[in-house]
């Protein structure tokens, strides 16, 4: 399996999708762009994350993060392998002790 990295490019509401949101991430290293539909929820998370804003109590994902992180270990990467549908499957997220 070749791997492509990719970072956000944005965030925008997707009326076609019913009130969910489009995640635009974008080849670091090329030119493609691959937006993933997300619910309202997971749009918020990252959007407080993108603009360096903390909400008022931790999230779901802020418990797993904070996990990670006082283990001493580091997200390096999170494989997408599968699209069945219409949902984005991951195969593993790999991580490294710090």
């Amino acid at each position: 399996m070749n791997k492509v990295q990719v970072e956000i490019l944005g965030l925008s509401s997707s009326p076609s999708a019913g009130g969910a949101y489009a995640l635009l991430l974008r080849e670091v290293y090329g030119k493609r762009r691959l937006p993933i539909i997300i619910g309202a929820f997971e749009a918020q998370a990252i959007a407080l994350e993108l603009e360096g804003i903390s909400p008022p109590r931790p999230l779901t994902h802020d418990l797993l993060k904070s996990i990670i992180t006082n283990v001493g270990a580091t997200v390096t990467e999170i494989v997408i392998d599968e699209l069945r549908d219409n949902i984005f499957r991951k195969d593993h997220i790999g991580c490294i002790n710090d």
